[in-house]
């Protein structure tokens, strides 16, 4: 029978080292681009958020210095006059915090102002005018330092209004004065949100406590209200942190996020998420190039590997298929010199050693009753009589087997002839050789042993079994018949012939007897 050819080890091992290989290969590429993409995303995440803090710290130290320098001034106009070329002195000399100063009596009229006022500016502030605003009126009536929500000058500017009250020596309250910042002019302010410390995408943009966008880089957001978005819903709560989220335009950001406790204004630092897409880029082109060389290296390091690995597997597969073609029952693997440190490799032919052991085995034992059959017993008496060693032969037939198997059945008899070659087993010594010669005629080899001591061991075998109940259900006979080897024998067969001439004498005299050929 034609054995099918399969796809050789060889070229399967190949395969699977070029598969893992790639396989490896692209994950570890995966891998390190997934992982800087990660680094990169958790630096941006956690300086956007180092950012809006510091911002946030920033803008609240300038309030306070804002509010400190109003207080200062407050109690130099509550203890002296104070002119207006004082007060412009003032704000030179401040400048940077305010856009414009103005100082209001108790009742709102102003009374001194810087920059002045424009001489055609109807309707606004100028000195001798009353204020009536409501943002004037709360700071007239709660008379402490409070700093405003932004709101829409007339002029256009979205203005923040910080206000100190003004009190005398006596502690009259005499007015306030007030400082204004716009928003979307120049100011200490303004520079400190409109310079992000990382010279790429980043912006900063400012949302007042209603959500509503009160600085950003892009002045067509000013006054765009975002206090539905999850991220200053959480700022305007007083939370600080960092988030990738999607704007209120569907733009991917890297955003950090703080709270700016005077004035409850909230501070979002943000990156769009586009800006490390190109350095993702770059690396992936350059894992592939530089790993290039060392694939290509690992690529032959497998194919050598594959060879060393498949060329023993392969001669065993070789040795295997002659061994199983070959007709010689004792085919032999000892001389295949394999030589291979891998641990498969040498378990694999250690096991197939055994195998063709257990197969040596089996085809010279026989299956009923586990003791060297025919074939066995002629290597070895053909050996022993090459090698001219001295032994002796026992036949042995059991008496009347055919009756048994007539009236028991063969599944009885087959029982006897086990039950035989066990009371065969107890009786010999492990140097002794046993074997079932054919049907119910057994042998036993003894090597370098007189005749003496074979017709002792044949009439211990005989008396045990004529007193011991068998599966047939009482005590069975035999018939032996021993010769030995002698120096003039040139074939086995001799031997044999005299061992069953012995045999059939045993027979012919009376069955359950022992005889010696002489």
């Amino acid at each position: 029978m034609s054995i099918k050819k399969g796809i050789k080890l060889k070229f399967a091992i190949s395969l699977l080292a070029v598969f893992i290989v790639c396989s490896t290969t692209i994950v570890n590429w995966y891998l390190s681009v997934h992982a800087l993409k990660d680094t990169l995303t958790e630096n941006y995440l956690k300086n956007n958020y180092r950012y809006a803090k510091k911002v946030s710290l920033s803008t609240s130290d300038l309030f306070f210095n804002m509010q400190q320098n109003l207080g200062t001034l407050a109690k130099i106009l509550g203890s002296k006059e104070f002119s207006q070329e004082d007060l412009d002195s003032w704000k030179e000399a401040n400048a940077g915090y305010f856009n414009s100063l103005f100082t209001t009596d108790e009742t709102g009229v102003v009374q001194l102002m810087t920059p002045p006022a424009i001489s055609n500016n109807k309707g606004g502030v100028k000195p001798g005018v009353q204020i009536t605003s409501d943002l004037m009126k709360q700071a007239l009536k709660e008379q402490k330092p409070f700093v405003s929500d932004p709101y829409t000058a007339q002029t256009g500017n979205l203005v923040v209004l910080i206000s100190y009250p003004i009190f005398n020596q006596t502690g009259t309250y005499q007015g306030v004065v007030d400082g204004t910042i716009y928003l979307e002019s120049d100011s200490s302010l303004k520079r400190i949100l409109n310079q992000h410390e990382f010279h790429d995408e980043s912006s900063v943009f400012v949302v007042d406590r209603s959500g509503r966008i009160i600085y950003h880089p892009d002045s067509s957001r000013i006054n765009e209200s975002v206090g539905d978005h999850p991220l200053v819903q959480a700022v305007l709560q007083g939370k600080s942190g960092s988030a990738e989220i999607v704007n209120s335009r569907g733009i991917e950001y890297f955003s950090g996020y703080a709270n700016v406790e005077q004035t409850g204004w909230g501070i979002i630092a943000q990156t769009p998420t586009s800006v490390i897409e190109q350095p993702l880029k770059e690396l992936t082109k350059k894992i592939i190039i530089r790993s290039l060389p060392l694939l290509l290296l690992i690529y032959l390091l497998a194919w050598l590997f594959t060879n060393h690995l498949a060329k023993p597997i392969n001669r065993l597969a070789r040795y295997s298929e002659e061994a199983i073609q070959s007709n010689k029952p004792d085919y032999s693997i000892k001389h295949l010199d394999i030589k291979s440190q891998i641990y498969e490799v040498k378990q694999l032919y250690q096991h197939v050693q055994k195998h063709f052991q257990l197969l040596n085995t089996q085809i010279q034992q026989d299956g009923l009753t586990g003791l060297g059959n025919r074939r066995s017993f002629d290597l070895e008496i053909s050996d022993l009589n090459l090698r001219k060693i001295s032994f002796a032969l026992i036949m042995i037939d059991i008496d009347n087997f055919k009756k048994i198997n007539d009236k028991h059945g063969h599944l009885v008899g087959d029982d006897v002839l086990r039950f035989l070659s066990s009371i065969m087993a107890d009786v010999t010594r492990k140097e002794d050789l046993c074997y079932r010669y054919g049907g119910e005629e057994f042998a036993i080899l003894l090597r370098d042993k007189k005749v003496e001591d074979a017709y002792a061991l044949a009439e211990r075998l005989r008396l045990k079994l004529s007193y011991t109940p068998s599966p047939a259900g009482y005590p069975m006979t035999i018939s032996l018949g021993i010769s030995t080897r002698r120096k003039e024998d040139k074939f086995p067969e001799d031997i044999i012939k005299r061992a069953d001439n012995a045999l059939y004498q045993s027979k012919r005299t009376g069955k359950n007897k022992t005889t010696i050929y002489e």
